[in-house]
Order: structure tokens, then C-alpha cells, then sequence
């Protein structure tokens, strides 16, 4: 056995005390799932991720206890999946009417306008990159 991990579920997330040996099972969890509390010294994991980390620390022969509060049923589970994109966005429709070479030169003005470090939007940005990104994955026509 490599050490004995403590989860304090709580109403809202659950308190993991680990020894630092643990940490990196811990942070095989997608980021938005876990943090660290520096006051507490301890991680803090959503509710939906603790089944997940029990197998993970489990398996890798940790001992783990739960403590859940007195009389709680909590029922959680995973969040839902992120929607597909089924459409097409503005930079998708731009690189479909110019081509891909007249697409990256478009693509190059607009950097400048878009990027966030220079008063653009991140959204515009990232949908300028994927559609940059689709079109050097089509076949050369």
C-alpha cells in the first residue's frame, strides 16, 4: 500500500487530503474538475469526479476513505457532454468560398484584427484557428 488518501465529500465538491505521492492521479483529472486550496492545503474536487478518483487511487493501491456527512444521499454524476457543432461557423464559411489559399491570406489579416492580446475577440479567434485548422486537414483540390 502506498499511503492512505482522505475524501471529505461535501454539499458542493469534495476535500481530497493525499499524500503527495497522490497527486498526480489527482491531476489525471480534467482541470476544471479539481483545484487546489491553498488555505486547507488539500485538493477540492466536484462531486461528479470523486467516483472516478476513488478507482484511479484505488488501482493504483492507495488506500482510500470517504466520509460523507450524516444522512446524506447525495446523487451526482458526470456532466453532460459538450454539444457537437453541427454548423458551420463565419470563418468556416469564409475559408469554403476562398479556398484554402486565399483563405490563409485572409486568415493572416484578420490575426491582427481578432487575437485577443490586441483587443480582439477569443471566440472570433478560435473559430478563425479551428476552420484554419479543418482546412489543412481537406485534400488539396
Amino acid at each position: 500500500m502506498k499511503g492512505t488518501v482522505h475524501i471529505q465529500v461535501g454539499r458542493f465538491d469534495a476535500k481530497v487530503h493525499s499524500p503527495f505521492e497522490a497527486k498526480d492521479y489527482i491531476k489525471d483529472l480534467p482541470r476544471t474538475w479539481r483545484h487546489w486550496d491553498k488555505t486547507e492545503k488539500c485538493w477540492v474536487v466536484e462531486l461528479y469526479a470523486v467516483d472516478t478518483l476513488v478507482s484511479a487511487l484505488s488501482a493504483a493501491g492507495f488506500t482510500v476513505r470517504t466520509t460523507r456527512p450524516a444522512g446524506s444521499s447525495y446523487e451526482y454524476s458526470a456532466p453532460p457532454p459538450r454539444a457537437e457543432r453541427h454548423t458551420d461557423t463565419w470563418a468556416d464559411s469564409m475559408y469554403k468560398a476562398l479556398g484554402k489559399d486565399l483563405g490563409d491570406k485572409a486568415y493572416k489579416a484578420l490575426v491582427p484584427v481578432l487575437h485577443p492580446d490586441r483587443g480582439g475577440d477569443t471566440v472570433s479567434m478560435q473559430q478563425l484557428n479551428a476552420a484554419r485548422d479543418k482546412a489543412k486537414l481537406q485534400p488539396a483540390r
